[in-house]
């Protein structure tokens, strides 16, 4: 393979940060769009930014769905002052917009550009003809939420007062929160240069990059770029072409000579191949780039890059779906795209948003489907990467629309099409929530057959009539419905039921139950929600025809809830915090392709009470046996294929273990829960974006608080409130209790089964915050985080929104992180840091001041009862003897802050494995013990040096072996230590 071309020059970088700094103000005012207007007593917010943060997740739902209607709402003003770099001199300037929420009003220097009000599309303006190249500018945008609420179950049109007077801007459908709410960015383009795929406003489509053929064996590729030339005069330059791989190598290159006269703008196309391609799949979502340069007599003048999915699939009546070659059940989540959080509501920075679907990644899913309006640009990245295949509507509520609200709706599908046309994930176009008429149907299918011709991709509609059916490719079901026969079907809503994550079953305190002022029509505990996990799926799209499709929901909302006990429509497998369910869990057993086994519930009951009760397992494996305290209590009995039912039978203190067996009787999985003692302290863990918390004033940071038992276990029964104190720069956003009004935003919170997230908004100041939790009867926890600083860079930035990077597909592993009751802290030793681990279990403990006693394994009782005096005070591992013919390419890795040497133990009746081959083995000698003695088995020792702060990947031991041999042991000794 050749090296990249266009990697190898300069970077030109036309994109930029354009969402920190600006002014607000929370209500309309006189002369706001004006270019002189004081706006110095306003407040200074950045994007994303919404102003109903503080008013949502705060209210009971109603039982006639009609969502949180007690926000705020009305017209509101954003305006940004700032100067073009030199640079941007003669240049072509562009502002995008992800997304504003409802209707926007747009003004540079006092000019009207123009709006938008489909409230979840990207749109932008050219800002060239208005721009101040050598001064200040102003860029103010009048931004408002008034929506329709539902009165009764019906739509209240008569005394809605707003300017988007659509179905879809109303809380039933998705919540309120008003806003620049997604990133804004500035594009500073040459006067040459491939166009923004922004049709509204601008009406461009950027470039289309898609693949004709695929096999196994080749793919071809086609190009269609749109260039501008708005030179004064006619233009002669090379458009190139390359697509490299996840190593950067090239695999694929064109070129096209073009002339383009003043003022022109036209697709170029060009095409290749890519012999052998690696696959875009959900077990392996590779991706290739895609660069396109534009050269002016050798010089590079704009570049872009897009993303490229080699793949191919079908949807059948007769045999479901199939990818790349293979059946595969779709099985997923449908989504608000709002996506919202409680304390925080739609406005995320993009990790966190990223975070929402890492989530459903690892609970095994492989698809989403975006509730009634289009995923975010950010969903869509992450998807790619993650390998989630997405269905893609515009906007909608529910039904057909006439007049302007119709053409912004299918305006809206078109830049739907047109913006994400290029993600690999995207499989199929949602056309609507419901039927349309004939017209529009055509209409917008024809958007898809327009913008869209050669992705291949499906158009559908949710509960399509005749008309509609006869224009779509495939049906979208909901609850299992299949209404043609003769079309593929795809699953868009099952499993509508709720439970919050508060309580257990029936037999957990502090409720014992859900204890609700009167009966629900939802009314479900963690039990029995996560039960109906396997019953649902199994009767709504089990069968072998059957493409698969979407849970409803993946995270508790506020839109459309039932319950009026509760503050949001709680039919997530995980809150409005991100916090899992048990459903989580035991979707993960259901979807996971690797042998997953998980007992609902927990094992800390009331030891003052005889509880006798069924106990619930799901397991994607044959046969499963339950052990308490040792003794077998038998096979569970099977309902609906993955749900092993046991019981009734007594509790006891003590432990659990399910134990999942194959069809030949082998041992594939397992899983052990235990008592947990008494809360004895509090713990807080931080979460935040891949590089750090950032002072950018709409960065967020995550706290965990647990209380734990004196052996550091999560008290799974704890419930009680917690207050918080919070230091330095940052602003408090909290968490929330669904069972209770006005929650979020507050010092204090209760605990629901031993944890709860809060979340702390970042302001334009660096320096350390320091968050304390306190609870009456166990000890306070604490933790400092440095905020790390971040140049305005008088507002328009170079550094664009935090986003994990994309893993390599060897590292995307489903790891079982969350498993209740088997939780041993993920430590840090004297000198061993930043540990990470990705095997079998949940996690893995760094110990430190190693001394006789020694215990190798966190699952065996073996001993080293008399260490060799070198490794005194060593730090080690203790790691997974179940593990010693387990497979992985990084089974561990960290750093070490001192130099050292690091020794591995490693059981030689094994064959060697390729990592362990750049250690030297210890020879034996009078000083340096060479091995540990375990049981009967023999680990020599092998050794290799590391300077301060090297880091080190280890691999697994080699898949086959003798049964009785053992897993390796790691331990480093720093120099201070061993005196070497």
């Amino acid at each position: 393979m050749r090296q990249s071309k266009i990697l190898g020059e300069e970077n030109i970088q036309s994109v930029f940060n354009f969402n920190y700094d600006w002014k607000f103000l929370r209500d309309d005012v006189e002369g706001g769009k004006l270019r002189e207007f004081d706006d110095s007593g306003w407040s200074t917010v950045s994007a994303p930014h919404t102003y109903n943060d503080v008013d949502t997740f705060a209210h009971f739902q109603s039982k006639n769905h009609s969502g949180e209607r007690d926000q705020w709402s009305g017209r509101t003003w954003y305006r940004k002052s700032f100067c073009l770099p030199e640079s941007a001199l003669e240049k072509k300037i562009f502002i995008e917009f992800e997304a504003v929420r409802q209707l926007a009003e747009v003004y540079l220097n006092g000019v009207f550009l123009g709006k938008c009000e489909n409230g979840f599309l990207p749109f932008g303006f050219d800002l060239s003809a208005h721009i101040d190249f050598s001064g200040e500018n102003v860029l103010a945008v009048m931004c408002d939420n008034s929506f329709i609420a539902d009165e009764e179950g019906e739509m209240k049109w008569s005394s809605f007062e707003g300017g988007a007077k659509h179905s879809w801007n109303n809380p039933h459908w998705h919540p309120a929160h008003g806003g620049i709410y997604r990133n804004v960015y500035l594009h500073i383009k040459d006067n040459l240069h491939v166009t923004l795929p922004l049709f509204s406003n601008l009406e461009t489509v950027g470039a289309y990059v898609f693949t004709p053929e695929v096999s196994l064996n080749y793919a071809s590729v086609g190009l269609e770029v749109e260039i501008r030339n708005e030179y004064d005069d006619s233009r002669e330059f090379l458009m190139r072409a390359e697509a490299v791989d996840f190593e950067n190598k090239m695999v694929f290159s064109t070129s096209e000579e073009v002339h383009l006269r003043s003022g022109e703008t036209r697709k170029i196309c060009a095409s290749g191949g890519i012999e052998n391609p690696v696959l875009w799949d959900p077990e392996r979502p590779h991706l290739y780039r895609v660069l396109i340069a534009i050269e002016i007599e050798g010089e590079v003048v704009d570049t872009i890059e897009i993303p490229l999915g080699i793949r191919f699939w079908k949807f059948s009546t007769y045999s479901g779906f199939s990818m790349n070659g293979r059946r595969m059940k779709l099985q997923g989540w449908g989504q608000k795209s709002t996506n919202e959080w409680a304390g925080l509501g739609a406005a995320l920075p993009d990790w966190v948003q990223y975070h929402t679907l890492e989530l459903m990644r690892l609970a095994g899913g492989n698809l989403v489907r975006w509730g009634h309006t289009a995923g975010a640009p950010v969903h869509l990245k992450a998807s790619d990467q993650l390998g989630l295949i997405t269905i893609q509507p515009g906007v909608d509520g529910e039904g057909d629309l006439e007049g302007h609200s119709w053409r912004v709706r299918a305006n809206a599908f078109r830049d739907s099409i047109v913006y994400f046309r290029n993600h690999p994930s995207i499989l199929i176009w949602e056309g609507g929530n419901q039927a349309v008429t004939r017209e529009h149907v055509k209409e917008l299918k024809a958007y898809c057959d327009l913008y869209d011709p050669y992705g291949k991709r499906a158009y559908a509609h949710r509960r399509p009539s005749k008309t509609t059916i006869d224009f779509s490719d495939l049906e979208i079901g909901t609850q299992g419905g299949h209404k043609f026969r003769d079309k593929p079907v795809v699953e868009g809503e099952y499993n509508r039921e709720e439970c919050p994550r508060r309580v257990w079953d029936d037999y957990s305190p502090p409720d014992y139950g859900y204890v609700v002022p009167r009966k629900q029509e939802y009314e479900l505990t963690n039990e029995s929600f996560a039960a109906n996990q396997v019953y649902e799926y199994v009767q709504r799209i089990g069968r072998s025809s059957h493409c698969g499709g979407a849970n409803w929901i993946f995270s508790d909302s506020t839109s459309g809830g039932r319950n009026d006990c509760e503050v949001t429509r709680a039919g997530g497998i995980v809150d409005a915090v991100r916090l899992p369910k048990e459903a989580f869990f035991a979707s993960r057993a259901l979807f996971h392709p690797k042998p997953q086994v998980h007992l609902i519930g927990h094992w800390t009951y009331p030891s003052e009470r005889d509880i006798i009760k069924p106990f619930y397992v799901v397991s994607n494996c044959s046969k499963v046996e339950l052990f308490i305290n040792g003794i077998s209590k038998g096979f569970g009995d099977v309902s609906y294929r993955f749900l092993f039912i046991f019981g009734p039978l007594k509790w006891e203190p003590g432990t659990v273990e399910a134990v999942a067996y194959s069809d030949e009787g082998l041992e594939i999985a397992r899983q052990r829960k235990e008592t947990v003692g008494e809360a004895r302290r509090l713990r807080l863990s931080p979460m935040t974006g891949p590089a750090g918390f950032f002072a950018d004033g709409s960065d967020i940071i995550l706290f965990d608080c647990e209380a734990l038992d004196a052996s550091g276990r999560r008290c799974p029964t704890f419930q009680q409130k917690v207050d918080f104190s919070l230091k330095g720069p940052g602003v408090w956003r909290g968490g929330y209790n669904s069972g209770k009004e006005q929650s979020t935003n507050h010092s204090y919170l209760d605990l629901e089964c031993g944890i709860n997230r809060v979340a702390v908004r970042s302001t334009r100041e660096a320096g350390e915050i320091v968050l304390v939790a306190e609870c009456d009867g166990i000890e306070s926890a604490r933790v400092v985080v440095e905020v790390l600083p971040i140049d305005s860079g008088g507002g328009i930035v170079e550094n664009l929104p935090q986003l994990q990077k994309p893993l390599p597909h060897e590292e995307l592993i489903l790891v079982d992180e969350f498993v209740e009751g088997l939780e041993i802290e993920q430590s840090e030793g004297n000198y061993i840091k930043g540990f990470s681990y990705s095997g079998t279990r949940i996690t893995l403990p760094v110990m430190s001041n190693a001394e006789d006693g020694l215990q190798l394994y966190v699952d065996r009782d073996d001993y080293i009862e008399e260490i060799p005096e070198f490794m005194r005070g060593a730090d080690y591992i203790q790691t997974a003897d179940d593990e010693r013919l387990y497979e992985a390419v990084d089974l561990m890795d960290f750093s070490v802050c001192v130099s050292g040497t690091l020794y591995i133990a490693h059981d030689d009746r094994l064959p060697m494995p390729a990592w362990l081959k750049s250690f030297e083995i210890c020879e034996i000698d009078s000083r340096v013990d060479s091995g540990f003695q375990v049981g009967n088995a023999w680990l020599p020792f092998y050794k290799k040096r590391l300077g301060k702060n090297e880091s080190i990947t280890l691999g697994s031991n080699c898949e086959h072996g003798e049964k009785d041999c053992r897993m390796y042991s790691v331990l480093f000794i720093p120099d201070s230590v061993s005196g070497v």
